[in-house]
């Protein structure tokens, strides 16, 4: 039995906890790591702490020892949720782990982790400009000027997100300044460009911001029960998106514009193209989480092969909640072997595959018909009541069919694993 183990997990447990690692998975991992340094585990994560209660494995009836671990899920990185779970993996395969050496190189693994940096700012910017125009194209942009142009606004965004992470610890800030870039460019270029193509340049740079992995891992908890912990993560994302709406519209307004109108028809009809796209903006997402180049061709791929899919449904006279329904089925039973198998967190995994399919617009268009009925008054008109409450209504149904795509299939087949006999 060893003392420095339990440190061991307790840093364990605060990385996986912090890094996107879905709870469940986290659960496992530490219990696991616990159990190779000879303690029984019990905890309990919430949303800013994790109490663990260790108990030696011998039967010698010492009490438990009670630890609360100081963390909040808010950062997605796969790169250190993976090498840590690769760690632990090792150490409870590791027949030496209680001599001196291996507790010296064991410690200096979890620093070099806990150390281990995000994508380089460079590569972030790059990634979210390439990410922002990749969804222009998937909404039926083409002109490269108007590509251009969103590249440009998401990239000076995410140059402002990178500067404010060095200035303060806010976790909204972020998202409501890249979004009140995006609105007040937008504006300034209103009567430069045409409505339709303003639109994205309005909506595009905003819906990489969009916090769907989150969002993914809160819906988990819940389905699993845990719901202070699961509302908590939807309640975070809730009020990330308003930070991103707010931003959005403080924008346009204080450059004297509103939303521009919809008119672009949505979607191309050249499929590689299209697919293409859906495979750029896997891909910066990948990037956005940390996810190492190699595995990149995953999510990638997956993207890609889903995003085909849903287009098949929708050339067949499907909906395009239909088409996100189908296709997350197929993304969530790809992603639940993929993330086991790679030791990769599935929310940020899965999200990533499947983030061509988000439905942002909706979202966003929804906000700004909020605001035009507060504006309007008692003179607000059936007719934009109707177009808000029917943006509301599609966002809400194609962010349902996608949770509902993506979790059903992995809890049915960890269902099926768990019961397995062993």
């Amino acid at each position: 039995m060893s003392s420095e183990g339990l440190i061991f997990v307790e840093r364990a447990a605060g990385l996986l906890h912090a890094n996107g690692q879905t709870t469940e998975r986290t659960v496992q991992q530490i219990t696991r790591l616990a159990k190779a340094y000879g303690y029984q585990l019990s905890a309990l994560p919430q949303w800013d702490f994790i109490l663990l209660r260790f108990k030696p494995l011998d039967p010698k009836g010492e009490p438990w020892i009670t630890a609360e671990i100081d963390t909040k899920p808010v950062s997605i990185d796969m790169n250190k949720v993976a090498r840590l779970n690769q760690w632990i993996d090792q150490i409870c395969e590791d027949p030496h782990r209680q001599l001196e050496n291996h507790l010296n190189t064991a410690r200096m693994r979890l620093d070099e982790i806990s150390a281990a940096l995000p994508s380089s700012n460079p590569k972030f910017v790059l990634m979210s400009g390439l990410g922002a125009a990749a969804l222009a194209i998937i909404f039926g942009i083409s002109a490269w000027p108007i590509l251009g142009l969103i590249f440009l606004i998401a990239a000076i965004g995410a140059i402002a997100r990178r500067a404010i992470a060095g200035f303060t610890h806010n976790l909204f800030m972020q998202p409501f300044v890249a979004a009140l870039i995006t609105g007040s460019a937008g504006g300034l270029l209103g009567g430069h460009v045409p409505d339709g193509s303003l639109l994205f340049i309005e909506l595009a740079p905003c819906m990489i911001l969009v916090p769907g992995a989150h969002m993914l891992n809160g819906s988990i908890d819940v389905f699993r029960g845990r719901l202070t912990l699961g509302t908590a993560r939807l309640v975070y994302s809730g009020i990330i998106l308003l930070s991103i709406c707010t931003g959005l519209l403080l924008g346009l307004a204080l450059t004297g514009d509103s939303l521009a109108a919809y008119t672009t028809a949505g979607g191309l009809n050249i499929l590689a193209l299209d697919l293409l796209a859906a495979g750029i903006a896997a891909a910066s997402f990948g990037i956005f989480f940390s996810l190492r180049w190699s595995m990149l061709i995953v999510p990638v791929s997956v993207a890609v092969s889903c995003h085909a899919v849903r287009w098949w449904v929708l050339s067949q006279g499907g909906h395009v909640i239909e088409g996100a329904l189908i296709a997350c089925l197929i993304a969530g039973a790809l992603m639940t072997f993929f993330s086991h198998r790679l030791k990769i967190p599935f929310a940020a995994l899965a999200f990533t595959s499947v983030v061509s399919m988000m439905p942002g617009i909706f979202i966003f268009k929804f906000s700004n018909g909020l605001l035009g009925m507060y504006n309007s008054g008692t003179a607000s008109t059936l007719a934009l009541f109707n177009d808000t409450y029917h943006n509301g209504m599609t966002a809400l149904l194609i962010v349902a069919a996608m949770t509902f795509g993506l979790l059903f299939p992995k809890l049915i087949i960890e269902c099926i694993v768990a019961k397995k006999p062993r």
